[in-house]
């Protein structure tokens, strides 16, 4: 009679993962649900940002099933052109911190439940071992501007540029007579005669 293999550490925080996961998408979609249908800018994204996080609870969860079953994630699709404007094509905008500057303080919370939980060594690793985890959860990092408050790393210092060759100092060639057009002019000494 064979034993069963321990669980690996992802395959142990796999269920936990999916389902504090799954707690913070299902509050953000409630959030967007109730705020987005009174602001006459945003009413049109509800519904597909709605169904665009429930869809990825959905898959974050399906994946570590076959995680915590030690299955492996399934190859990544080809990715589908979506064009390359500043949307998607199901109108959700592209841009970074967008959900958070439209819903502000009251994203504030879930953004710092969220930028938490990945923050936890276990979730480190499996956003390192399964490529699929990082696909769901990056839109989410960048809408909630998770992240953001982190200091960037220092910049070397700029190499001092080199000091410019000052020009050479004039040395009239007589006395200064006058100016004209642009032109200086100076009394030139007469030449010695050359004895002949």
């Amino acid at each position: 009679m064979s034993q069963a293999s321990p669980l690996t550490p992802l395959q142990a925080y796999a269920p936990d993962f999916a389902h504090r996961f799954g707690l913070i998408m299902a509050a953000l979609a409630a959030l967007v649900a109730a705020r987005f249908p009174r602001h006459p800018r945003l009413a049109a994204l509800a519904i597909p940002l709605w169904g665009r996080i429930t869809r990825a609870a959905r898959r974050f969860e399906r994946l570590m099933a076959r995680i915590a079953a030690g299955k492996p994630a399934r190859p990544a699709r080809p990715h589908r052109s979506g064009g390359g404007g500043p949307h998607r094509p199901d109108g959700i905008p592209r841009g970074r911190f967008w959900l958070l500057r439209a819903l502000g303080y009251e994203l504030a919370g879930l953004a710092s439940q969220l930028e938490a939980l990945l923050a936890e060594a276990a979730a480190k690793a499996a956003l390192a071992e399964v490529p699929g985890v990082g696909r769901i959860v990056r839109p989410f990092v960048r809408m909630l501007a998770i992240g953001a408050s982190q200091p960037r790393p220092a910049r070397p210092a700029p190499e001092p540029k080199p000091k410019a060759k000052e020009p050479p100092e004039f040395i009239p060639p007589g006395k200064f007579l006058f100016r004209s057009h642009g032109y200086s002019w100076y009394e030139l000494p007469t030449p010695p005669l050359q004895p002949g």
